[in-house]
């Protein structure tokens, strides 16, 4: 059966640590089971696979646009399933990794958007007064500040997925330590503990691992726009004449 020739082709993929390859191969051969009472356990189990799959393939470095395809697919079989079970719940590691995917995508797109910089306003009339006149709009103080914000979301973001990493792969030490005698699905007791803990760090890993590029890739953009108009700002060129003479003064502001 093609099905069982592509689940074992995508198993040895996986265990060669080929992951999103193994999801890939995984999500082509499931789909040859249409979604029925027959095959409800046997799809439920394979895209539990899948989703292990794209969150190890994240993990290890895969970018935005895997875990958005990672996200297409187990949203396609959401709605699969919802459609044949109205009501039932879906897999908890498919429910999961859907959340984690969709919270990592969503928060990725924010902080490549800045909001543009406020234009100075113009005053109607000239003041009375000077001394009351406010103070000339910095454009780029904004840019600056926002950027500095980004940067160190972006190294928070970095460090989450460090701990998170290293949390994980003890959690999954534990776990395979033949001293605890871990069985290889259904944890219970401690092993439910360890396995808990492991699922919660890679997620946070997974999370991290996603923001840090997007936040520091934004964060370095937009200091480096404000630090480029504060140059700009600060530096002015003036034509000078006299009787006898004309040229160019060169303005420093402050």
């Amino acid at each position: 059966m093609k099905f069982d020739l592509g689940f074992r082709e995508g198993q040895e993929q996986f265990n060669r640590g080929e992951y999103l390859a193994a999801a890939r191969t995984w999500s082509a051969a499931v789909e040859r089971l249409r979604e029925t009472p027959d095959h409800k356990d046997n799809r439920a189990a394979v895209y539990g696979y899948i989703a292990e799959a794209y969150r190890k393939s994240v993990q290890n470095g895969a970018g935005l646009d895997i875990v958005r395809e990672g996200l297409a697919v187990l949203d396609r079989y959401a709605e699969q399933f919802t459609a044949a079970y109205p009501g039932e719940a879906l897999p908890a590691p498919v429910v999961e990794t859907r959340d984690q995917f969709r919270a990592a995508s969503d928060a990725a797109v924010a902080p490549a958007e800045p909001a543009p910089s406020p234009e100075s306003e113009r005053p109607s009339s000239v003041p009375s007064d000077p001394i009351d006149a406010p103070a000339p709009t910095r454009p780029w103080r904004g840019l600056t500040i926002g950027g500095g914000v980004s940067l160190g979301l972006g190294l928070a973001s970095l460090g989450m997925f460090v701990g998170g990493f290293v949390r994980a792969r003890e959690a999954e030490r534990q776990y395979d330590d033949p001293v605890n005698a871990c069985p290889p699905s259904d944890p219970t007791g401690e092993c439910a503990q360890i396995d808990g803990r492991g699922r919660s760090s890679s997620a946070v890993a997974t999370v991290g691992v996603i923001l840090a590029p997007a936040l520091l890739a934004a964060g370095a953009a937009m200091l480096g726009i404000g630090l480029k108009r504060r140059a700009a700002d600060q530096w002015a060129v003036a034509p000078t004449f006299g009787p006898r003479s004309a040229g160019f003064t060169w303005v420093l502001r402050f």
